[in-house]
Parts: structure tokens; C-alpha cells; sequence
């Protein structure tokens, strides 16, 4: 545990060190009370306590206590915001770092996992490292020198209580295993239980449709009652070493007066060291206790680090060149493979060249591999085989966010953020001015609409823009594009989502847009891109035709059959009963 801490920490987990240190010495000062207390019953069995002696020894207490109060504000409040500053640096180096990964790790992974780690791990990694580590290190400080301190009275007594630790540390150890097994189930149902809801509350306006909103509800009660009875479980099954160990803890100080009786009858032992050891056996019994509770965070922590260290063991797409500097932007595949996992194949052996400037249409059924070419393009993933060149340098070589500042992308599902208007389309270049963005907004056609918006641009939109039609979404999509204006631009179904009046106007801001740029468009309706440069037809992951709109229509193959069933579409008529 303490090696994933320190992996996890880095660098930062010296600042640590100080209030760590400052702990250690509170329990120093906690020791000169027990002391004070040994030597008061001592005088005091003796006749021997006067009130000179009782007034320093007061003294001494007071003057104790007012410098742990000093020692321990500063190392509490240290350990609390060091710990808290750590834990947020890694917060925002967590989500940098899922950013660097390739949507693989995504798709591997439910939202509820990636949910909880950036959120429920990170958290009780916090509470450890400021609220738990300071208690732990001050109690097995306390602990150890209490244990010294006993060897320097009766070795013999010593020993015994080491005996009793030494039972205690198997059962502690035992619950431990306990806690782990329990908690990495509760945890993977939790993660279950998180996704299912974030389902639940996406998907409610189809569940309602479809009259599913029940059944769907009955998944996330079930998930909630599993989770309620490995919780069950889990402290039935901890009650047993939880309770053996706080047995033993407390049959510390009636073994020490056992054998010390014993001892002293004996003649081995004298009364002040008796009294000695009960009291440090009475301070080690209760640092015991105290320490099974501590402990208690520190079984959350380690199940937390692992995921921590897992999320940040996933490496993510290797390259060569941090800052990316593109003066060409051409496209080329050269025998490309591609698959999510190694039992399904994605991609075939795809080859094509798409000219700096040049429009290329990829078209085919569902499931042909048209997006997966997109997303190739702007190195989301990487190919299994061959090789993908912009500008004549293959991708992998370049750091994949330097490649994204050249591109931009329309998709038909585009996310908005839960923000401003004017910040969603300011999203595609931060430095914009705001005469850009409004004149990115009018070539969008979406300024109108916006205007009527109680606030404006300023309108804050609700999570994924929900208050928005399909179209307008689509369209503050596409003034963000246009605000960026990058020389490689992909488009999938970028017009689907709006009605024929609106599709004419996006249609010409999108050839403004799309004018000398390197362009990929992924369209079904065949009528939307029969201009462009280059046609390719995908298959099962396999390039089928490829050409000109003329081309393939002279080919007669697959294409020109797509075609014509599309025309002939055009001419079906909705007959009344």
C-alpha cells in the first residue's frame, strides 16, 4: 500500500514529511503525560506527594498539552491542506490523463467505473491522506514508544504484551482480507449501479415510449438490493475479526495485572513498576483500538490506490513529436487494418489517397467502417496494421492533440456543454474575439435563434443542450467548426438532424466551410455528396468502388445501385386507408 501511495504521490508526497513529523512529536509530548500520571500514583503510594510537587507537576502538564495543541494544529492543518492540494492535482492529472487515452480504454470500461475512480476513489484517497495518515502515524508512534518504554521496566511483562500483539496482528489481518474481497465487489456493483442510472435518466424520454421505464427501473433496484446485501454480508462476515480483535486489544491490561501479580507476589517486580506498566498497558490497549479504526480508512484507501493506479498504468497513444507542425495537410491509408478487439476486425486493408483540398465521401451500410475511418483521421484510435499519413508524416509519430489543432469535426451526435451559448461556440477556438463567434453563429444560421433566447449568447444551456432542438444543437455544432476553421474538417451526417428548409442554408455555410479544406464527409443520402473529389464505397470493413460521382455511375456496381434505390424512394407515396 504504501509503494502505491508513494507511485500515486510522486514527488509531492514529501511535502508530507513535515506534519508527518510534527505527528511524531505530539506523540512525544502525549508520553511526558503518562509519565507525569506514573509519577503522581507513585508519590502518592509513597506519602510522598506534596502540593510543590503537585504544582509542577501540573506545570509540566500544562505547559505539555499547550505545545501537542500547537504541534498538532499545525500538523493536522499541514496534513489537511497538503493533502487536499495533492489530491486535486491528481484530480485534474487523472482527467488530463484519461484524455491522452484512445476511446478503447472508454469502450472497455462503463461510465460508472470511470465515474467512480475520478470521483469516489479520488475522494477516499483524500480523506486517508489528510484526515486518517496524521491519527495512524501519531498512534503507531504512540504505540512504539509505549512498548519501548515497557522493555525498560520488566522485560518479562514486555514480552507478554508482545505476545498479545502478535495474536492481534493475524486477525486484523484476516478482516482485512475480508474488507477487500467485499469491497471490490460492493465497488463493481456500485459502478454497475452508477452506469445504469446515468442510463436510466439519458434514455428516459425513449424508455417512456416504449413503455420500458418499469423494467429499467427494476435494474437499478435490483443492482441497489445487491449491493444492500453484500453490504450485509460483508459486516457479518468482518463482525468475527472485528470483534476477536477488540477482545484481545482489551485483554491486554487484564493480562499485564495477571503476571504482574503474579511476578510481584514473586518477589520479581516492584510495586512502582507495577503500577508503571499497568498504566502504559492501559495507553497501549486503547491505541490499539484506536489504531483498528484508522485502520479501517486505510482498507478503503488501498482498494482506492489500486484503481488509481490502474487508471494511470493504462498508457496512453504513444508519440515522437510533442509540438505538431503541419504545413501540408493531405490524407493517405496505406494497407490499413483496424479492430476494437482482437476477435473482431473492423477494417480491411484500406488504401486511398485524399488530395490537400479535396472532398472525399465515405458511404456504405451501417457498420462498413465509414466512422471508424474518421476517427482513425483524427487518431482517437490507432490502426492494428499499416499506415495513416497527414502532410506525408504518419500519425503515430505526432502527439495526437497537436494533430486535433488542425482538425474539426461535425458529428451527427455532437455534445454541448452545460455553459453559455457563447462559450459553447467559443469552444472551437478559445482566443476567438466576439465578432467571430457572432459571425460564426450567422454563417451557421443559427443567430437568429439564438437571439431569441431569454438571454442571448449569454443563455446557459442545460447538460448536453437539451433545451435545444436536434437542429440547433446541429447547428451551434457547426459554427464551432467554422469558428475554428482547421484545414482538415470530417463530417458525419452533419446535416441529419435539421428539416429541408434549414438543410439548404447549412448546406452553403458548409460550402464556405468546406472550401479548401481537406474534407471527409460520411453521408447516406447519396444526393449530398455527388460533388465531391473522390467516392469510396465501404463493405464490411473493405473498400468496394472507388471514384467520381460519373465514375462509379458508369461502373454500374454497388453504387449505382444505391443510387437508384434512392431515386426510386423519392417516388414512394404514402397511401391513405
Amino acid at each position: 500500500m504504501l509503494r502505491i501511495m508513494k507511485k500515486l504521490l510522486g514527488e509531492k508526497g514529501e511535502q508530507l514529511a513535515f506534519p508527518i513529523a510534527l505527528m511524531s512529536l505530539d506523540a512525544v509530548f502525549s508520553i511526558i503525560l503518562y509519565f507525569i500520571l506514573y509519577l503522581t500514583v507513585i508519590h502518592l503510594l509513597d506519602s510522598a506527594l506534596t502540593a510543590q510537587r503537585i504544582a509542577v507537576f501540573t506545570a509540566v502538564c500544562l505547559v505539555s498539552v499547550i505545545i501537542r495543541l500547537v504541534i498538532y494544529r499545525n500538523a493536522y492543518y499541514l496534513c489537511f491542506v497538503r493533502g487536499a492540494e495533492m489530491c486535486g492535482k491528481m484530480r485534474l492529472d487523472l482527467a488530463n490523463h484519461y484524455r491522452s487515452l484512445s476511446l478503447g480504454y472508454f469502450n472497455q470500461n462503463s461510465s460508472g467505473y470511470l465515474l467512480g475512480t475520478l470521483t469516489r476513489d479520488l475522494s477516499n484517497f483524500e480523506a486517508v491522506i489528510t484526515h486518517a495518515l496524521p491519527s495512524v502515524v501519531k498512534t503507531i508512534v504512540m504505540a512504539g514508544l509505549v512498548l519501548i518504554g515497557t522493555f525498560f521496566i520488566n522485560w518479562r511483562l514486555a514480552l507478554a504484551e508482545c505476545v498479545v500483539l502478535i495474536i492481534a496482528a493475524p486477525i486484523l489481518a484476516w478482516g482485512n482480507r475480508l474488507v477487500e474481497t467485499y469491497g471490490a465487489q460492493k465497488r463493481e456493483l456500485t459502478a454497475r449501479m452508477i452506469s445504469i442510472v446515468l442510463e436510466y435518466i439519458k434514455g428516459m424520454k425513449v424508455f417512456k415510449s416504449h413503455n420500458m421505464t418499469s423494467s429499467h427501473f427494476s435494474r437499478m433496484s435490483d443492482t441497489l438490493e445487491k449491493i444492500r446485501r453484500v453490504s450485509v454480508k460483508a459486516e457479518v462476515k468482518t463482525a468475527a475479526p472485528t470483534s476477536m480483535y477488540s477482545i484481545v486489544a482489551n485483554f491486554l491490561l487484564p493480562l499485564v495485572v495477571l503476571a504482574g501479580s503474579y511476578l510481584f507476589l514473586g518477589g520479581t517486580i516492584e510495586p512502582d513498576q507495577l503500577v508503571a506498566f499497568m498504566l502504559l498497558s492501559l495507553a497501549l490497549s486503547a491505541l490499539l483500538i484506536s489504531f483498528e479504526h484508522s485502520y479501517n480508512m486505510l482498507k478503503d484507501l488501498k482498494l482506492a490506490a489500486v484503481n488509481l493506479e490502474k487508471a494511470y498504468d493504462t498508457k496512453p497513444l504513444p508519440y515522437q513529436e510533442e509540438n505538431v507542425k503541419l504545413t501540408h495537410f493531405d490524407v493517405s491509408f496505406e494497407h490499413v487494418d483496424f479492430s476494437y478487439t482482437k476477435e473482431t476486425d473492423v477494417l480491411h486493408d484500406i488504401s486511398f489517397y485524399a488530395k490537400e483540398g479535396s472532398t472525399t465521401a465515405l458511404i456504405g451500410p451501417s457498420g462498413s467502417g465509414k466512422s471508424t475511418i474518421a476517427n482513425l483521421i483524427a487518431r482517437f484510435w490507432d490502426a492494428s496494421n499499416g499506415r495513416i499519413c497527414i502532410g506525408g508524416r504518419d500519425v503515430k509519430e505526432m502527439n495526437p492533440d497537436g494533430i486535433l489543432h488542425y482538425i474539426s469535426e461535425v458529428f451527427q451526435d455532437n455534445t454541448l456543454l452545460s455553459d453559455t451559448v457563447y462559450n459553447n461556440i467559443k469552444a472551437g477556438r478559445e482566443n476567438a474575439a466576439e465578432e467571430e463567434i457572432v459571425a460564426a453563429a450567422k454563417a451557421a444560421h443559427c443567430h437568429d435563434f439564438i437571439m431569441k433566447l431569454p438571454e442571448g449568447y449569454q443563455t446557459h444551456l442545460s447538460e448536453g443542450g437539451n433545451t435545444l432542438s436536434g437542429g440547433e444543437k446541429q447547428r451551434i455544432a457547426i459554427a464551432r467548426a467554422i469558428l475554428k476553421d482547421a484545414p482538415i474538417l470530417l463530417l458525419d451526417e452533419s446535416t441529419a438532424s435539421l428539416d429541408a428548409d434549414n438543410e439548404a442554408k447549412i448546406n452553403q455555410a458548409l460550402d464556405r466551410l468546406m472550401k479548401g479544406k481537406t474534407v471527409f464527409v460520411i453521408a447516406h443520402r447519396l444526393n449530398t455528396i455527388q460533388n465531391a473529389d473522390q467516392i469510396i464505397v465501404l463493405d464490411k470493413g473493405r473498400i468496394e468502388e472507388r471514384g467520381t460521382h460519373a465514375e462509379l455511375m458508369q461502373k454500374q456496381g454497388h453504387y449505382y445501385e444505391m443510387v437508384q434505390e434512392q431515386e426510386k424512394a423519392k417516388a414512394w407515396i404514402v397511401k391513405g386507408a
